[in-house]
């Protein structure tokens, strides 16, 4: 007998990856605990649920039914947690300092004025770091919508150089310059070197003086004299302690409004998605 919904979670992950070790990465579990689990539903049920072939766990008869019960439950417990999304839960919005305050702090306003509902805007440094239940909306740099997300762009960041005075004073800026030898610069670090924008400043050259994994503090960095930092312009370029530098091909990323596909199947983060996309196309006519 299968005694609670945490069996067919497991079996459900099991058939998901056909491993033990990626139901384990599903269930955020190790991979000895969904072995235990395995062998405690296989002496309930009284047969084997899962058989090996070719490297994977394949589901046997009598696990073909089970799997078709943790199918069906998985579906009412989604359908459950819409309703409770119905009622009150905010849509969780993922983004950085910059984004924020160029395009959600106009638009969402207007979606509470219009009872779209609450939202909850969490601002952080490192957004590809994430993990996946800490945003039901991502609002980021991408290259594209990666292949477990949808969503669309919404904007463009562009880029530019910049150093403090201080710097400048130590290491002149030679107008027409097409590297940075004989510079320090202020690389990123973690995921956030991954973005093309840090890729393409790694490519230029330079020393690399201090590596970080936040924007606004390379902008500080910056600032203090450490270096050359490459940062959006809609950040940096007010910032009175900078000089921003002229340098050929500075790079620009496309912004991206994304939810994995569950969270876009959910009634509220849809409509939010929907609504975001108009107010945003909206802004392009006008402006």
């Amino acid at each position: 007998m299968i005694s609670d919904w945490g069996d067919l979670q497991t079996i459900l992950a099991i058939a998901r990856t056909g491993t033990l070790s990626g139901a384990a990465r599903d269930l955020a579990v190790s991979q000895s605990t969904v072995s235990r689990r395995l062998q405690s539903i296989e002496r309930q049920a009284d047969g084997q649920v899962f058989l090996r072939g070719d490297g994977r766990l394949v589901a046997s008869e009598l696990g073909q039914a089970l799997v078709a019960a943790a199918e069906q439950m998985a579906r009412a417990f989604d359908a459950a947690r819409d309703r409770l999304d119905e009622v009150g839960r905010p849509v969780r919005l993922a983004t950085c300092e910059a984004i924020a305050n160029a395009y959600l702090v106009p638009m969402l306003p207007r979606w509470t004025a219009a009872g779209g509902g609450s939202v909850d805007v969490a601002v952080h440094h490192d957004l590809f770091a994430l993990p996946d239940d800490a945003f039901d909306v991502l609002v980021t740099p991408l290259e594209s919508a990666p292949p477990d997300m949808v969503g669309s762009r919404i904007g463009r960041l562009d880029w530019r150089f910049y150093a403090a005075p201080a710097y400048l004073a130590r290491s002149p800026w030679q107008p027409g310059c097409v590297d940075l030898s004989g510079h320090s610069t202020i690389r990123a670090s973690g995921s956030l070197a991954e973005v093309e924008a840090f890729r393409w400043l790694a490519r230029q050259g330079g020393d690399v003086a201090i590596s970080a994994s936040s924007p606004l503090a390379m902008i500080d960095l910056a600032a203090g004299g450490a270096g050359i930092a490459i940062a959006p312009t809609i950040m940096a370029e007010r910032d009175a302690r900078l000089v921003p530098l002229d340098y050929p091909g500075m790079p620009a990323s496309d912004i991206w409004m994304v939810a994995r596909k569950p969270a876009a199947n959910r009634s509220r983060v849809a409509a939010f998605l929907k609504w975001s996309r108009k107010q945003l196309a909206a802004g392009r006519r006008a402006a």
